[in-house]
């Protein structure tokens, strides 16, 4: 078996259903498991009937991490792979990341290039352009998407999972940083593959919260002299948000987030 392949999936049906044709079109020798978290859209009836050796997985809508690991501790392939939905593969796309840990022992997690449906490199941030850049061969990098990940199975036993504190948003970055102190790698991978975005992100105001949470967890576990300032510009960039944003649902996420800061849980998500 050379791959096992963990999708996560919320409320996407047809995104999923495209996903789905593509993974058993072109890895007809995977293993293939789908973890819903708790879809109200028909996905897992649509899995059930038209993907009949897919694995369905149903677990609560707990976050990305938490589903994540369910996925995990169901496959046992020595290379697997975690994507989101909304990724569509082509033939090769795959092989190229395994190849890439192949070549590389030290290296625990391998990714590629996401590009947008416009053609465009997905952003993942100003300080992360420049790991495009003149990327001819994988390339060691802090962090890489959560949104397609290929991980070598026999790192897992000290990498452990993903850190189910983050609900959504984070815990990608945070399994990145958390490899690298143990001494892996992480490879950035010069292979485009298509990541629609936000196909099972709902619009809801906690996520803007979410993010900010996520980060302040990161900046006080990974960079605790930073972690004073950093909570001191989310507060202010809160309530400068507060009063100049005209976007009601913005307003409302940066409500949350105040309210948020003054209860000075770091670890207590607004979904929970």
């Amino acid at each position: 078996m050379s791959f096992s392949v963990v999708v996560i999936s919320y409320n996407a049906r047809a995104v999923l259903h495209e996903c789905l044709q593509r993974l058993t079109t072109y890895y007809p020798g995977a293993e293939l498991l789908v973890v819903d978290t708790g879809s109200s859209d028909g996905s897992p009836a649509m899995v059930r009937s038209e993907f009949p050796r897919v694995r369905l997985l149903g677990v609560a809508n707990r976050g990305y991490a938490y589903a994540v690991n369910r996925g995990l501790a169901e496959t046992q392939g020595a290379y697997t792979v975690v994507m989101n939905s909304d990724i569509y593969l082509e033939p090769g796309d795959l092989e190229a990341l395994q190849q890439a840990l192949d070549a590389d022992p030290t290296a625990a997690l391998a990714g590629p290039v996401l590009f947008t449906p416009s053609g465009r490199p997905q952003s993942l941030g100003l300080f992360y352009a420049p790991n495009y850049w003149k990327l001819r061969k994988p390339r060691p990098v802090g962090w890489l998407s959560g949104a397609l990940l290929l991980v070598r199975r026999a790192a897992l036993e000290r990498l452990g999972g993903m850190d189910e504190r983050f609900f959504f948003y984070n815990e990608d970055l945070e399994w990145g940083l958390r490899a690298r102190k143990l001494g892996f790698k992480n490879l950035l991978v010069p292979r485009r593959v298509l990541h629609l975005g936000g196909a099972s992100t709902p619009s809801d105001p906690r996520f803007i919260a979410e993010g900010y949470r996520g980060s302040l967890i990161l900046s006080a576990e990974y960079y605790p002299w930073l972690h004073g300032l950093h909570r001191k510009a989310v507060w202010l960039e809160a309530q400068l948000r507060l009063r100049f944003d005209k976007n009601p649902v913005r307003r409302k996420g940066y409500r949350l987030l105040a309210a948020w800061l003054a209860g000075e849980n770091v670890n207590e998500s607004l979904f929970f």
